[in-house]
C-alpha cells in the first residue's frame, strides 16, 4: 500500500447530527494548496466515510458533515464547494488506505496556516482535535454554520458564525460569535464589519492565509454572493 504523505487522518468517529461514520483529514503537507483565494494553506475536510462526498452533496446524507446548512445540495443547493473535485480526490484516496492516522505528529502543523473545514463543518469534529491544531498552527480560519448548536458552542471564538442574512447577523452578534456574512452586492454592509479583501469584488488584494481575519476573534467579515449561483442566494 503507497502511502500518500501529503495527507493525513486527524480522526474518525460519528456525526453529532446522526451518528453517521465520519472522518476528517488533512491535505497540503509536502504539496501546498494552489487555491488562488486561500493561498497554501493546510486544508482539513470532514467526509463522509462510506459515501462518496459529491452523491452525499446531492441526496441528503450529506448531513452529517453539513448539517443544516442552507447552501447544501439537500437545501438551496447554492455551496461554492465543488464536491466531485478536490473532495472526491480526497475521499477516493482516503479509500484507497492511503493516509497514515496522525498519531502524535501534530507537529506537522508547526508555523503553519490552516484552514479548518475546506469542505464539511468543523462543528463536526471534537474541540480536542483543532485544539490540538492551534497548539502548533501559526493561524488559521473557519467557518460553522451550526453556531445555534449546542454542541457547536466550543467553536466560538475559533470559527466565524456563517450568517445568510441579516437575522443571523444579528442573532449570532447577540450571542458573542464573530461572524461572516454572505450578501447580495446590492445589500448594504453591517456598520462594523470588514469586507473580504481576498473577494473578487475588491480586487483579491490578498489571500486568506494572509488575512486571517476569519479566525472566530478578530472581526465580522462580509463578502459579497459569489460563483454561478450568487443569484440564487438566500438572504433575509
Amino acid at each position: 500500500m503507497a502511502i500518500n504523505t501529503n495527507g493525513r487522518i486527524l480522526w474518525e468517529g460519528f456525526s453529532p447530527v446522526d451518528g453517521a461514520p465520519i472522518v476528517c483529514i488533512v491535505t497540503g503537507l509536502t504539496e501546498r494548496s494552489a487555491n488562488g483565494k486561500t493561498g497554501s494553506m493546510l486544508q482539513t475536510w470532514i467526509l463522509l466515510q462510506d459515501v462518496k462526498p459529491n452523491e452525499a452533496f446531492k441526496n441528503g446524507m450529506g448531513r452529517s458533515v453539513c448539517g443544516d446548512c442552507g447552501h447544501a445540495g439537500y437545501n438551496n443547493g447554492t455551496c461554492y464547494v465543488r464536491w466531485y473535485q478536490a473532495p472526491l480526490s480526497v475521499w477516493n484516496c482516503y479509500k484507497r488506505g492511503n493516509y497514515a492516522p496522525i498519531g502524535n505528529d501534530w507537529h506537522l502543523f508547526d508555523d503553519a496556516s490552516v484552514r479548518f473545514g475546506a469542505a464539511g463543518d468543523p462543528a463536526m469534529v471534537p474541540a480536542g482535535i483543532w485544539d490540538s491544531i492551534l497548539q502548533h498552527c501559526g493561524s488559521h480560519t473557519g467557518y460553522t454554520h451550526q453556531w445555534r448548536r449546542d454542541w457547536a458552542q466550543h467553536l466560538r471564538g475559533i470559527c466565524q458564525a456563517s450568517c445568510d442574512g441579516m437575522a443571523d447577523y444579528i442573532e449570532a452578534t447577540a450571542h458573542g460569535w464573530r461572524t461572516f456574512l454572505v450578501k447580495p452586492a446590492a445589500e448594504p454592509a453591517p456598520s462594523g464589519t470588514v469586507h473580504c479583501a481576498a473577494s473578487a469584488e475588491r480586487g483579491a488584494k490578498t489571500t486568506c492565509e494572509r488575512c486571517t481575519l476569519c479566525d472566530g476573534d478578530s472581526a465580522n467579515v462580509v463578502i459579497n454572493a459569489h460563483g454561478v449561483k450568487a443569484a440564487q442566494i438566500a438572504y433575509n
